[in-house]
């Protein structure tokens, strides 16, 4: 156990030095996620066919709405400082849209009984990545004002190689027609989105180590990678329609919930 002490120097460069506990990260707490991520793939693999809405898919929904709902928990303890509160405001904010996405997709799916895609509701997993994009920009700048040339270089690179990579997989998966421009032009949003939330989580994961409250601060980016990771995933299989309602990149995604929720619960507990 150790002290940290936390300043908000651009808040209010007067506010006094707050003391802070910190007990580390519980195994156990990490053992919980293995074993309820291993139940949640067994099942999925073995007992869920996708044809309806079942017990995994209110699992799933009710990981994207505990994230939102711990994001606007710590955002409010954030009182004392604007930037890092509107940046978990955003963060909520974004598991929201997220979760008013899927609710439109489950509808269309098996109430409505019609492809979703594309929807208005693609709205709402467009506006997770503007929002997420937010919160880790505010968070990373907040602890790195000046940002290094290879920071940078991440920043930029990697969604210019995602969005190149996509491109080109997506021509050649889909050949030459009518409406190849303006399905290249959707998809490609989400590829930007994707991307440079996945470079913006590296950037704060190199950032956030050293850093007071590292390890809920890093633990809470690598959730929002492995949320990252599993939408990379999860476009290259759309792509050539390999994607199920009961693929087991399902199950990655609930991982990444559980580390962002528990992440969120130890940040909650050292303000």
């Amino acid at each position: 156990m150790y002290v940290i002490h936390i300043r908000m120097p651009d808040e209010n460069p007067t506010s006094k030095t707050i003391d802070k506990t910190s007990h580390g990260m519980s195994y156990k707490v990490f053992a919980l996620i293995g074993v309820l991520a291993i139940i949640d793939l067994v099942y999925g693999l073995y007992y869920f066919d996708g044809s309806f809405f079942d017990i995994k898919d209110g699992f799933f929904m009710a990981g994207i709405a505990a994230c939102g709902i711990s994001s606007f928990v710590v955002a409010k303890k954030y009182h004392g400082s604007e930037m890092l509160g509107k940046a978990y405001l955003f963060l909520g904010l974004g598991f929201f849209s997220w979760f008013i996405g899927d609710v439109g997709y489950y509808h269309a799916q098996f109430v409505l009984g019609i492809d979703p895609w594309p929807s208005i509701f693609d709205l709402g997993f467009l506006l997770s990545y503007v929002f997420a994009i937010l919160h880790l920009y505010l968070n990373t700048r907040f602890f790195q004002p000046k940002w290094s040339k290879q920071m940078k270089g991440i920043l930029i690179g990697i969604p210019a190689v995602a969005l190149i990579t996509y491109n080109l997989f997506a021509y050649q998966s889909w050949g030459v027609y009518d409406e190849l421009a303006s399905d290249l032009f959707f998809t490609s949003l989400y590829v930007l989105g994707i991307s440079t939330t996945l470079a913006l989580a590296i950037i704060g994961a190199s950032v956030f180590r050293n850093s007071v409250l590292k390890e809920t601060w890093l633990l809470l980016a690598i959730g929002i990678f492995f949320w990252a990771v599993g939408d990379s995933i999860y476009v290259f299989l759309e792509t050539i329609e390999e994607f199920t309602h009961n693929h087991p990149i399902n199950s990655l995604w609930s991982v990444a919930f559980m580390v962002i929720i528990y992440a969120l619960y130890k940040h909650h507990k050292a303000l």
